[in-house]
């Protein structure tokens, strides 16, 4: 349960590419390669300085602009949580808003520095720039995929397909086996392990607390030596002494989990940070 180390993966590499120096790095590197491809050397002159100089304002700005799409997909379609749908909103919807912006930022520019004599929709800025910063940006999504795998390993397992987990569990009646979403809460008592499902009945399992954490997901938080509960059982909480937390179940049917549970001050910022997750 818990996936605060695949996000801070993330953050490692989005601070990798947009935080300063990189992203000064960044900027000059493209602008000078940038020139490499666009500009006849043969012709330069001292104007070139100048031109090279708002170039590198432009690179600027845009690498910006490319970092906000990314901290915006970020906070919408996080890649840890669908990787596949994240990539193809990058590839399309952040890739064209950059050109457009790239496009946008050059014509303004143009006419603000150059009086719209450099390129003024000129056709080779449109084929040629335009292809040379598509290519750049592409280039930058290679960087940032790379980058977020190389920074945490866990994402690369997590984009595997696994087996679906089922809980065996036991009635008066018969055996049988649990989905995690279908768990509210799991305790022990007297040494015997039992599970609220969200039909509402009780059962005991052959399993410890310790083996359902391991295969229950972010919805559960082991909330001492006794309880793991969902975000869904719980009825309300309040601080007590020392910085410990009370947590009141809801009742579920028959089963009433009378029981106020004690979050250890330890966990207490945990439980916190789980329970504001959810909203």
């Amino acid at each position: 349960m818990g996936s605060k180390e695949s996000m801070e993966g993330l953050k490692k590499s989005q601070d990798l590419l947009f935080k300063r120096p990189y992203l000064w790095i960044i900027t000059i590197s493209i602008t000078s390669l940038n020139f490499l491809i666009t500009y006849d050397f043969q012709k330069i002159d001292s104007q070139y300085f100048y031109y090279y100089l708002v170039d590198i304002l432009t690179t600027y700005l845009i690498i910006e602009f490319y970092a906000l799409g990314i901290r915006v997909l970020n906070k919408k379609i996080p890649l840890n949580q669908d990787f596949i749908k994240r990539v193809a909103y990058q590839l399309t919807l952040h890739t064209l808003s950059v050109i457009l912006f790239s496009v946008i930022l050059n014509e303004l520019f143009d006419y603000i520095f150059f009086e719209g004599e450099r390129l003024s929709l000129s056709f080779v800025f449109y084929t040629k720039d335009t292809i040379v910063a598509l290519v750049f940006v592409l280039f930058f999504h290679v960087i940032y995929f790379a980058l977020f795998f190389m920074s945490n390993q866990e994402n690369l397992e997590s984009l595997k397909i696994v087996p679906e987990v089922k809980l065996k569990v036991t009635d008066a009646y018969a055996t049988k086996f649990l989905h995690p979403k279908e768990v509210v809460v799991v305790y022990s008592l007297f040494g015997i392990t039992y599970v609220v499902g969200s039909d509402q009945n009780k059962y005991t399992s052959e399993l410890t607390l310790k083996e359902f954490e391991e295969r229950l997901d972010d919805s559960f938080f082991r909330a001492n030596r006794k309880y793991i509960i969902s975000q869904a059982s719980i009825d309300s909480y309040k601080s007590s002494t020392n910085g410990k937390i009370e947590v009141k179940l809801k009742i579920m049917g028959t089963v009433d989990l009378s029981e106020i549970i004690i979050v250890s001050r330890d966990k207490a910022s945990f439980f916190r940070s789980w329970v504001n997750s959810s909203s």
